[in-house]
């Protein structure tokens, strides 16, 4: 199981739209905010490595990833590893086929880095059927 954590820091001001009345006249002024995952698009969960599976693999990779003023995703960074190369791998490959919507300071877009937590869990097991007993 692969579970996508978003947005792995919190922030206090979002992307909030706000009129604001200057001189008799109304503009719209928008909340500095930061990068994070455009979630309009959809972020598909990365290919658990077979290999990764078998050998009994699994961890949290934190990626910083470097969003560009248009939105793209333009440099990776492993902040945490989960201490396998393959994971690490897995979850940069995914997070650079998302969508991001860029941050926001003083009302224009801006390049900048976010944070994405991806935790590979291996599946549990499930348990043995047993079969009834038999009656003699």
């Amino acid at each position: 199981m692969v579970q996508v954590l978003h947005q792995f820091r919190q922030v206090a001001l979002g992307a909030v739209a706000a009129s604001v009345l200057v001189a008799g006249s109304a503009t719209t002024a928008v909340a500095d905010s930061p990068a994070k995952v455009d979630h309009s698009f959809p972020t598909p969960q990365p290919d658990y490595p077979a290999a990764a599976q078998s050998n009994g693999e699994q961890g949290d990779v934190v990626i910083n990833v470097f969003v560009s003023s248009s939105g793209k995703p333009r440099k990776f960074k492993i902040l945490q590893s989960s201490g396998f190369a393959d994971l690490d791998n897995a979850a940069a490959e995914a997070a650079a086929n998302w969508r991001y919507i860029p941050a926001i300071e003083g009302g224009d877009t801006t390049s900048d880095w976010t944070a994405v937590k991806i935790h590979f869990e291996l599946p549990h097991p499930e348990p043995a059927a047993t079969a009834p007993a038999q009656q003699h």
